[in-house]
């Protein structure tokens, strides 16, 4: 148990107080789908309120993807671009994961960069929206199941739908959490979950599994 929460400390970030502004700085494994969700979260009238969305598509792998966030991340400060959070949104993948997974993950908690991982995929974030899933998942079936669910095809998202679904996948990702800790499974064999609840929770710190979205 006790690894378990510290494998949770490694993918969380604390969100912004509420009343303040925060720029959160995006980089997506993914070049299409995880952009476009996220640029229409970042319409939401609340979010608007509280955070700005810098979201870039990267299609790289994560260990990739973290160097990248601490490329910029460095940039900036010394630029003096201001306070920002720097997030990572990549998968796992299976059946087969991806390389130095583990030292995205770790180079991203040293360098207070958030890791958003869902496992196996992206996918998975977006069925939570829909539907409850407790038993192991591959891509594949998790992008069909996903396509079943809100009826899409391929890449494609309509994103506006998902967003009044937010409180529904939070609270279903909240649940898998609960899980694969009583089964004392860890990162990054805890399909099916996923952090993507922590980080639209730090960009939204009003939005929770119990209110209406």
């Amino acid at each position: 148990m006790a690894r378990a929460r510290q494998n949770r400390r490694q993918l969380r970030r604390r969100g912004p107080q509420i009343g303040q502004r925060t720029r959160f700085v995006i980089f997506c494994e993914g070049e299409v789908t995880e952009p476009v969700y996220l640029k229409e979260l970042a319409r939401r009238p609340r979010v608007r309120e509280v955070a700005t969305l810098d979201v870039h598509g990267m299609g790289r792998e994560p260990r990739q993807l973290v160097e990248e966030a601490q490329r910029v991340k460095n940039l900036e400060r010394r630029q003096k671009a201001g306070p920002a959070q720097y997030w990572c949104v990549f998968d796992v993948e299976a059946p087969n994961q991806h390389q130095r997974l583990h030292e995205a993950v770790q180079m991203a908690h040293g360098s207070d960069i958030g890791a958003a991982v869902s496992n196996p995929c992206f996918e998975l974030w977006l069925l939570l929206h829909y539907t409850d899933r407790h038993s192991w998942i591959d891509n594949d079936t998790c992008r069909q199941l996903r396509h079943q669910s809100d009826g899409s095809q391929g890449k494609g998202l309509d994103a506006p739908a998902y967003m009044s679904l937010l409180s529904e996948a939070i609270r279903r990702t909240n649940q898998l959490e609960v899980l694969h800790e009583r089964a004392e499974r860890v990162f990054p064999n805890n399909n099916p979950s996923s952090t993507m609840n922590r980080l639209i929770q730090a960009i939204d710190p009003t939005l929770t599994a119990d209110e209406d979205s």
